[in-house]
């Protein structure tokens, strides 16, 4: 008698167990061949952020896409004393090109103001800051109102926080 192919056979079972690594290697090929989305380009974002109408100085800004690439594609920035920003991500200038939630929030304090000697300078520089504090809203992501389209065309960006 002449044995039948395996996926001759009545019962299936040899035409099932073949197909497995084939199986395998589709679901391993669609899992691992980039079906995520590729970052966006970084390009140049710059800007000044206000509160009441007055620069904010000395805050920091970070630009986060709405499309999750990872920490590194997070841009920052520390306000300078008008109020202006020029974003850096992933070591070079500029954000990432796309929507963009904006969070503002108060910057490290600069290292010769955080020992324990020296309270009387770090007294002056916070009152020196004004506009403090900074509303929490603005430095929450999940509430943030900020947000910014980051695209080749535009490369300054205005931020008016309010009380």
């Amino acid at each position: 008698m002449v044995e039948m192919a395996p996926c001759l056979r009545s019962d299936n079972q040899g035409c099932h167990r073949r197909h497995i690594p084939v199986v395998c290697a589709i679901i391993a090929v669609a899992l691992f061949s980039g079906c995520g989305k590729a970052p966006p380009p970084i390009v140049e974002a710059e800007g000044i952020v206000r509160l009441d109408g007055a620069p904010l100085r000395n805050a920091e800004i970070r630009f986060f896409p709405t499309d999750d690439f990872g920490p590194e594609y997070v841009a920052k920035a520390v306000t300078d004393s008008a109020g202006r920003f020029k974003l850096m991500c992933k070591g070079q200038p500029g954000a990432c090109a796309g929507e963009n939630r904006v969070v503002v929030v108060e910057a490290d304090l600069p290292a010769k103001l955080q020992g324990e000697n020296a309270q009387l300078e770090l007294a002056a520089y916070l009152r020196s800051l004004g506009g403090r504090p900074i509303p929490l809203q603005y430095g929450n992501l999940v509430d943030t109102p900020l947000k910014a389209t980051v695209h080749a065309g535009q490369k300054e960006y205005a931020f008016d926080l309010t009380r």
